[in-house]
């Protein structure tokens, strides 16, 4: 038989079943081109025929529902099964597990694991949960074999590529690495991260993919694709799986004829929607894995898995793929926060300045020029305006006074307005009353800023139009046809690229430029409240100033006092733990020391903070050398306040002191990282000591482990555990918010400038790279385009290494020593005849058994960070020598 009929028969078939699709009493004449939003896909009265179904209520009393494919599984057909007691369809042990499981408190909201049974013979996993109804839903699937890569169960494998993703400075490379991880880890030939705009379209933003499957990258769906109610449905439940799009349903009998139909929202057996099915065999796909990215509460995106064949994926591998893109949904949201606290903290230092030049609303209009560069290095803007009544004052690309006017008639209603648009045009709030339409001069996009107590008073930013080529997936029109159940819109049949010239539009507003817009609507209600500064204006300066003068000398008087008592009490507690009296000066020496490093700090910001990683910089500096870099550094821009930071001072020293004579600063191979974050609360640090001895817990409990572990809690009401980690010695700490102040911004986190320099040694070179573990060769791929190559190509194998260096010419090679259970000797070996440099990179230490005429090549170990990559490469690239 021909494809052609084989799928008209598939259809056919299908036809005579969709009768399941919408099993409730809604008439022809009800549904409207709307059908695909009303489609009730969660009660599809039939199951996917990977696994079958019972339901009953949830004291497991009656069968109420059976699939019709339950006697291929158990021994006992569907239709025996209704009303008859679960006792007598599964062993007690089962039950005994079940009601166990549906007595969770997450058994409503989302599908639990009961376990894996051999029952009559044969090995079954079970799944319980209850739905919207409290009914019970158990769900059956034959035990599979577990499918992973190399000896790594996929929980771990998630665990990996989230890590290896989490480094990432921002969300598009984040999710560049989670499709490669994810892909790994379902094993399917395409998966794709598909992030939803503010109008309910999405975009691909990355995709990892196998040759044979076509590109979707960059392509564009309208917001229709994904109807509403899958949306809400993916929301409830994220992870979706059709194994076969061209299986044959299976049917979800009842007991009674009007029993209600099964609500399986949280089911992964739940039937296909027909509609869904058709779309997917016109984009080519026989199986799918969808996994919804979930933040607040809200669909921002989701994962979208396909399979050009049938695939079912272990119950494991499900598991793992729910955890990744919960994972996902929280680092997506960890690092909306993130922005949002840069927002405020940006917005808190201008509105310092902006309030420094204004005094009541009146008096914005004539301070605008002076604050207008403030207030567009809040917001990104082309332009800028201050409206009240009819007064305008600009800056920038902006549109004729006309429209600003008529834009300010938005909404008139709401004195408290902070929205945005990136079309004019289309949103038409410069249209005004009068039917005239003003020029907007090639303005497009607007966000404008009301506050109550500032209204009429109005700001406006605007941003210049900017045309762009989207990239439709197909043409985005609906195109509607008539359904089994009326009308409907038709899954669209084309998924080629289609290109529309976007026009009249400006860049998108962003979620840090809202934040931003909301503390200036802030600033102007604070504004307002500080009209009667005028009326003082005439004392301002000499009150101001003797204030300072007051605090000034309260604050050094302070300070000396402090420093005075705390040195004294060190000289104490440090002659208490000494051994000798060498070792009790030169403790207290160093201690002095680090008090003294945060008092220069303190100074140097001018008494308004001490900065976080200034104080780590000093104290790390005597213990770090050019060549060997052992530190990293990472977190933002953080104040210490100026009597804060002594006794911080103190605590890194300690901690750093302790490394360099007994941790990972006291061997070659040895790696300190420090990271830290701020948000609303405060301050939390983290320090981890890898690669150095064997950490054992001293028996002694001296002045520096007291000090570590009491002074931040005692101090500053803040928390500190000190773990002896045998791998390495681990400590956090977090600081209420009090003890923080504000500095000047800074630029992204970065390794700290104590270690090895990092240079483009390789500019312009062709790299081979030769690794078998997919995340760190991707890590090592990112590490040699920022040294500056050119081209890399890379392979995980001995042979297929050996096969690029036979049929291409590099400028050098990275080469793993060991590839699984291989040495990669041979293919250096080869790369030394053609005349290329090569280093090797190994996980196993120094101890590697290398042959003599190879001594020579330098040898990195695992982990190998940007500075001792690039030291290593510059040298056998600039030292003349060819292994």
């Amino acid at each position: 038989m021909s494809v052609f009929l084989q799928r008209t028969e598939r259809k056919n078939r299908l036809a005579e079943k969709r009768t399941y699709a919408v099993n409730i009493n809604v008439s022809p004449d009800e549904l409207s081109v709307n059908n695909c939003d009303r489609e009730p896909i969660h009660i599809p009265g039939a199951i996917q025929p990977f696994g079958t179904l019972l339901a009953g209520s949830p004291t497991l009393d009656t069968v109420t529902h059976a699939a019709a494919n339950l006697g291929d599984h158990l021994d006992i057909a569907a239709k025996n099964a209704l009303g008859q007691k679960f006792t007598d369809i599964l062993p007690g042990k089962v039950l005994h597990d079940v009601r166990n499981i549906l007595s969770y408190p997450t058994a409503t909201t989302q599908r639990e694991r009961v376990g894996a049974y051999e029952i009559n013979g044969r090995d079954f996993e079970l799944f319980a949960h209850r739905n919207g109804s409290n009914q019970a839903i158990i769900e059956i699937e034959d035990c599979q074999e577990r499918e992973q890569s190399g000896d790594r169960a996929p929980v771990e494998q998630s665990r990996l590529f989230l890590a290896q993703a989490a480094t990432q400075p921002d969300i598009e490379k984040f999710l560049r690495v989670a499709v490669v991880g994810l892909r790994e880890l379902t094993g399917f030939d395409r998966v794709k991260a598909y992030r939803y705009a503010a109008d309910g379209s999405g975009e691909v933003v990355a995709e990892s993919r196998d040759p044979k499957a076509p590109s979707f990258f960059g392509l564009r769906y309208p917001a229709w694709d994904v109807p509403a109610q899958a949306r809400a449905l993916q929301v409830k439940n994220p992870v979706r799986m059709i194994s076969d799009i061209d299986q044959e349903p299976v049917p979800v009998l009842t007991h009674q004829e009007d029993t209600e139909p099964l609500d399986m929202s949280l089911a992964h057996l739940r039937g296909i929607s027909p509609i869904h099915v058709e779309y997917l065999q016109n984009m080519g796909v026989g199986a799918t894995l969808t996994i919804g990215i979930v933040v607040d509460g809200k669909l921002w995106g989701m994962f979208s898995c396909h399979h050009m064949e049938a695939r079912v994926i272990t119950s494991d591998a499900r598991i793992a793929a729910e955890l990744f893109g919960q994972m996902v949904s929280l680092l997506i949201k960890e690092r909306q926060e993130n922005e949002q606290a840069r927002a405020r903290s940006d917005a808190a230092h201008a509105r310092q300045n902006i309030l420094a030049h204004s005094d009541a609303v009146n008096d914005l209009l004539h301070a605008f020029p002076s604050i207008a560069e403030i207030l567009r290095e809040l917001v990104d803007c082309d332009g800028l305006a201050v409206l009240r009544d009819d007064k305008v004052q600009t800056d920038g690309s902006v549109p004729s006074h006309e429209a600003i006017r008529a834009i300010g008639g938005y909404a008139e209603w709401d004195e408290n307005l902070l929205e945005n648009t990136d079309s004019l045009v289309d949103a038409k709030w410069h249209h005004g009353t009068s039917g005239f339409v003003p020029d907007l001069d090639g303005v497009a996009g607007c966000l404008i800023v009301r506050a109550t107590a500032a209204y009429p008073l109005q700001l406006m930013f605007f941003r210049d139009e900017i045309e762009k080529t989207v990239k439709w997936a197909g043409e985005p029109k609906k195109e509607y046809g008539e359904g089994e159940f009326g009308p409907r819109i038709t899954p669209r049949g084309s998924f080629e690229a289609y290109m529309v010239e976007q026009k009249n539009r400006s860049k998108d507003w962003s979620a840090f430029d809202m934040a931003s817009a909301r503390e200036i609507q802030i600033m102007l209600t604070q504004i307002t409240a500080k009209s009667e500064r005028e009326q003082l204006s005439r004392h301002k300066d000499l009150v101001s100033h003797q204030r300072q003068q007051d605090l000034m000398i309260a604050e050094l008087n302070h300070r000396v006092k402090n420093i005075l008592a705390l040195i004294r009490s060190l000289s104490r507690q440090a002659k208490d733990s000494a051994a000798s009296l060498e070792s009790y000066a030169t403790a207290l020496e160093q201690r002095i020391s680090a008090l003294a490093a945060a008092h220069d700090l303190a100074v140097s910001e001018s008494m308004r903070g001490v900065s976080l990683r200034g104080i780590l910089d000093t104290e790390l500096g005597p213990y770090l050398h050019a060549e060997n870099s052992q530190a990293i550094l990472a977190g933002p821009v953080v104040g210490l306040r100026a009597d804060v930071a002594p006794m911080i001072a103190l605590v890194f020293h300690e901690i750093i002191s302790n490394a360099a004579k007994y941790g990972a600063l006291s061997v070659t191979d040895g790696i300190v990282q420090a990271r830290w974050s701020v948000d609303e609360d405060g301050l939390t640090f983290s320090w981890r000591e890898l690669g150095g001895p064997e950490v054992k817990e001293p028996t002694r409990h001296g002045f520096g482990r007291s000090l570590i572990e009491k002074a931040i809690p005692y101090e500053f009401d803040g928390e500190a555990r000190l773990d002896y980690d045998p791998s390495g010695l681990k400590f956090d700490f977090s600081l209420p918010a009090r003890n923080l102040v504000d500095l000047d911004k800074d630029a992204e986190p970065k390794l700290a400038t104590k270690v090895a320099e990092i240079k483009r040694v390789a500019s312009g070179k062709t790299a081979l790279l030769i690794e078998d573990n997919v995340v760190l060769a991707m890590d090592m791929v990112d590490s040699l385009y920022r040294l500056g190559a050119e081209h890399i190509e890379t392979a995980a194998t001995i042979d297929s290494g050996m096969s690029l260096v036979k049929t291409m010419d590099f400028d050098f090679a990275v080469l793993d020593m060991n590839l699984r259970g291989e040495v990669a000797f041979d293919v250096a070996i080869a790369l030394k005849e053609r005349g290329v440099p090569f280093i090797f990179v190994t996980g196993y230490g120094s101890k590697m058994d290398i042959p003599h005429d190879l001594e020579r090549v330098p040898v990195l170990t695992k982990p190998v960070d940007d500075g001792t990559l690039s030291n290593g490469v510059g040298k056998i690239l600039n030292s003349g020598e060819r292994n």
